[in-house]
């Protein structure tokens, strides 16, 4: 019995390494268990399956992109606890843009950095710190976002988030559940 709790406990408490790189050349998402078990995710697989159909994985529809934000709206206090208690590692965020004209750059150069602006503030109010930042614009042949994450997230953070914000998990279930159905109607 001892074994098995103290097996619970290291499980809880061990890091979960998570890096999410999008740029040129990579687009995923990598968790790592450290020192047990590296999995690794796509990006744009993971962006598809979080905005699609529950039937159809490929299908991505504005129905499906407003269930997502609901359930992100419904889990959203789990969701910040949880962020809290979590530091960023490493964070760049690269804006390229096409370059046409002196003019077309200046705009991209100053609508960058205040999209910059309110990412870091985001940033910093739902995260508890942020290690190592870099943002930057670029002129570039193609309009492109590089984006670089790295933190560390541990399974007792979330069982934690959860049990503060109890009152939140029926919430959530209920939306869930809900399943197929939107608004009050169904998909037949």
């Amino acid at each position: 019995m001892i074994y098995v709790l103290t097996i619970i406990v290291i499980i809880l408490i061990m890091p979960i390494k998570i890096v999410a790189i999008k740029d040129d050349r990579h687009s995923d998402v990598d968790i790592h268990f450290t020192k047990i078990l590296d999995i690794k995710l796509d990006f744009d697989q993971l962006l598809r399956r979080l905005f699609s159909e529950k039937g159809d994985p490929e299908r991505i529809t504005f129905r499906s992109f407003l269930s997502s934000i609901g359930l992100y709206r419904q889990a959203k206090n789990i969701i910040t606890t949880t962020t809290k208690m979590i530091s960023i590692k490493k964070m760049t965020f690269i804006i390229k843009t096409k370059s046409s004209s002196l003019d077309s750059d200046t705009w991209g150069f100053v609508f960058s950095w205040i999209v910059f602006g309110y990412f870091q503030d985001y940033v910093h109010r739902y995260f508890k710190a942020v290690e190592n930042e870099y943002y930057n614009h670029q002129i570039a042949p193609a309009n492109k976002i590089n984006f670089e994450c790295h933190f560390n997230i541990r399974l007792v953070y979330l069982l934690f988030a959860l049990i503060r914000n109890i009152k939140d998990i029926p919430k959530v279930i209920r939306f869930i559940k809900k399943g197929n159905k939107a608004y009050g109607t169904s998909n037949f």
